[in-house]
């Protein structure tokens, strides 16, 4: 059989979304569908979903935990008790950013997460790492089924050991490997960290240092606002805590520059070690975005006011002289005349309405810029 190119199978994989607000259904599928993916099934009721997994099997699901019939915690734990469906890829959606929605979500068997409003470039981004997995886990798993068929024949208590075991680092190693965020392991040591001692491709990219020269490196020396007090207090956080610390910090690459990334902390005891995790994703265009967004939003507001002020006050001294030849003198005009009077006035009424709305839209529109920013 031939394979066909990775990038082809990402993008034909078969993605399930289930959500109840259709107006995030539409908004998902147009960002997928302009990333390339067009095998998309969606549903507003999710009561649909567990029978269509019975006779489909997509490469990811994308599921709201707050829906009317059945929550998506539900549906997770069902998904979850069937074990053909034990690695299909779940992306929870959620307006809930609260760090228990998150640990029962992960408990139950959910992937990764993804607050509301949505990020285009980060759903994008998330849920081509997911389906990366996916695909290159079938792949894998293919590849080794005659070796999986010798070991069932040997003892069957075997073969699910070793299978469970295998499956486990397969999946793992492949989100190591096909993420698109940096990961870095190092230890968290008394007086300062120790250096990098894995990383993945995405790191080496990214950060733009071979896996030999991040070996030599550690956070200190790419944290551009690096100092004790900091690491001191970092150690501190995740030694007392298990949960995962978020920050945005400036992170220096082999360039020289220093670039905005979201970074976050994990830790885990190994051999009596605080093993930490470092995710780097970088998030300097996106500043930069947000930032042209809010320049330009001011250039709007400055409009809007143009609009109001400098354009209606010569417009309402206009119908003013209107309305007084209109009052004092409408006795006085010939029929014609008093109907162009008419014209003119209706004219200028209409004009001020017309001024008026587009200065409501400009205020509306801007509040608007600025509450999906915030």
């Amino acid at each position: 059989m031939i394979k066909k190119p990775l990038k082809e199978s990402i993008l034909e994989s078969r993605i399930f979304i289930v959500d109840d607000q259709i107006k995030n259904l539409i908004l998902l599928e147009n960002v997928l569908e302009s990333a390339g993916f067009g095998n998309i099934w969606s549903t507003t009721d999710e009561r649909e979903l567990l029978p269509k997994l019975k006779t489909e099997k997509p490469a990811i699901l994308l599921i709201d935990l707050m829906m009317p019939h059945i929550s998506g915690y539900e549906l997770i734990k069902s998904i979850r008790k069937d074990s053909e469906k034990d690695t299909l890829p779940i992306l929870v959606l959620t307006a809930d950013i609260s760090s228990e929605s998150k640990h029962q979500a992960f408990d139950l068997g959910a992937n990764d997460f993804l607050t509301k409003p949505f990020d285009i470039r980060e759903v994008i981004s998330r849920v081509q790492n997911l389906i990366t997995a996916s695909v290159v886990l079938d792949q894998l798993q293919n590849q080794n089924i005659i070796l999986e068929e010798m070991v069932e024949e040997k003892t069957a208590y075997l073969k699910a050991a070793l299978d469970l075991t295998e499956k486990r680092e397969r999946y793992f190693r492949v989100l190591f490997n096909s993420s698109f965020d940096a990961i870095l392991y190092f230890n968290l040591q008394e007086e300062e960290p120790s250096n990098f001692f894995e990383c993945n491709p995405a790191a080496e990219a990214i950060l733009g240092y071979t896996k030999e020269e991040l070996a030599g490196l550690s956070i200190k020396d790419l944290d551009c606002d690096y100092s004790d007090d900091y690491y001191f207090k970092i150690k501190e956080q995740l030694s007392s805590k298990s949960e995962t610390l978020f920050l945005e910090r400036k992170i220096k690459i082999n360039s020289g520059e220093c670039r905005i990334m979201e970074t976050s902390f994990v830790s885990m005891e190994v051999l009596n070690k605080i093993q930490t995790v470092v995710f780097l994703r970088d998030v300097t265009e996106k500043v930069e975005q947000i930032e042209t967004i809010l320049n330009q939003n001011k250039i709007f507001k400055e409009i809007a006011w143009s609009q109001s002020h400098e354009v209606r006050a010569p417009l309402a001294r206009m119908m003013g002289v209107i309305d007084l030849i209109d009052d004092e003198l409408s006795s006085e005009l010939d029929e014609e005349t008093a109907s162009f009077i008419k014209i003119i006035k209706d004219s200028s009424h209409e004009l001020d309405q017309i001024i008026r709305k587009i200065s409501e839209k400009s205020n509306v529109a801007q509040s608007k810029t600025n509450v999906t920013l915030g």
